[in-house]
């Protein structure tokens, strides 16, 4: 389950340009120029996903914070026991050890980017997150975890949208993510040229990334018909394209956002995985569903509890949500559409 972007608390600075720090390495039988420097920083930057790259910015800002409050030094190197108090301190303050966890492996990367050690590889830190996980645990705590939705309630969400470009929209995301086990970060990836129509009276869907595939391999998964027309997903993406169309949008993202007004105008860049969670909530409030627990993951979560629940092959399951842990897909891409998971949710 992917972590919610923890959010700056009150008082932390707001982080600049999400940037990873390059070390400046001086070369001692020749000269490395800025150009060259700049070029690495482009291509360590692109080794994160944009979402986690923001999100250790801001961590970065809050250790930053936190240094100052303490008339302690934040450059780099940490000093571990400057990291272990900090990370004692957040738990102290009711924070999660996940949220403390997160931060800490944002100091870690900075430093392995810097050509320095980690502090998470201390001794005195590693039992410091150790201690505060334990500790939750005896307190009651358990990790957050995504109800997983099904098909009625799947339902539910779809059927009270409102008509118009947001409804469309929403209605194609929802049940574009059930269907398939889509992550947030997948939805928000997908292009319109990404969704090519098949047989079957389906459509073959191309992941270009994915948490599992920062390298872009890619993977195309079958997205079948439903039995029913409110809740088919390959006729809400037709109407979605639709839509698109007829405000000239034919190429780029297939999700983005949409103004209010009688004349609402379509951004050109993609959601957010913040965006497609608010669409679920507001979705929940229209149709009377409980938000309780309720998230993007809610969707990938239900996808294989349902699909489990209706005979879904393991290994259809395995591919469709790309989950490496159930079973090793090692049979030809062709065979995606023999028994597509999509098609066996009774939408």
């Amino acid at each position: 389950m992917s972590e919610r972007p923890v959010d700056p608390l009150p008082g932390e600075e707001q982080p600049s340009p999400h940037r990873v720090a390059v070390p400046v390495i001086p070369a001692d039988d020749g000269l490395l120029l800025p150009g060259d420097l700049t070029a690495v920083g482009a291509y360590v930057d692109a080794s994160l996903a944009d979402s986690t790259r923001e999100a250790y910015a801001r961590d970065l800002a809050a250790w930053a914070t936190w240094c100052r409050s303490r008339s302690l030094p934040a450059e780099l190197p940490a000093d571990p026991l400057t990291v272990a108090a900090w990370l004692a301190a957040m738990a102290d303050d009711g924070h999660s050890p996940r949220y403390v966890a997160r931060r800490l492996s944002a100091l870690n990367d900075a430093h392995r980017n810097a050509g320095l050690p980690a502090p998470g590889d201390s001794e005195g830190v590693r039992r410091t997150l150790t201690g505060i996980r334990r500790t939750a645990v005896r307190g009651g705590y358990r990790p957050r975890r995504a109800r997983a939705v099904d098909t009625a309630t799947v339902r539910a969400l779809v059927e009270d949208l409102p008509d118009g470009l947001g409804g469309a929209r929403d209605r194609c995301l929802i049940l574009v993510g059930y269907a398939l086990g889509l992550r947030a970060s997948d939805l928000c990836g997908l292009r319109i040229e990404d969704l090519v129509p098949a047989g079957h009276g389906g459509l073959d869907v191309l992941l270009r990334f994915s948490k599992t595939d920062q390298e872009g391999a890619g993977e195309t998964l079958a997205l079948a018909e439903g039995v029913r027309e409110t809740t088919c997903p390959v006729r809400a993406v037709r109407a979605w394209l639709a839509a698109l169309a007829e405000q000239g949008v034919t190429s780029g993202p297939l999700f983005r956002s949409v103004g209010k007004g009688s004349a609402p105008r379509l951004g050109p860049a993609p959601l957010t995985t913040r965006s497609v969670d608010l669409v679920l909530q507001r979705a929940a409030e229209r149709a009377g569903v409980s938000a309780e627990g309720l998230s993007p993951h809610s969707l990938r979560r239900g996808f294989a509890t349902t699909a489990y629940a209706q005979g879904v092959p393991e290994k259809e399951i395995s591919r469709t949500g790309r989950w490496r842990s159930l079973v090793v897909r090692s049979y030809d891409a062709s065979s995606r559409w023999a028994d597509p998971a999509s098609g066996s949710l009774g939408l």
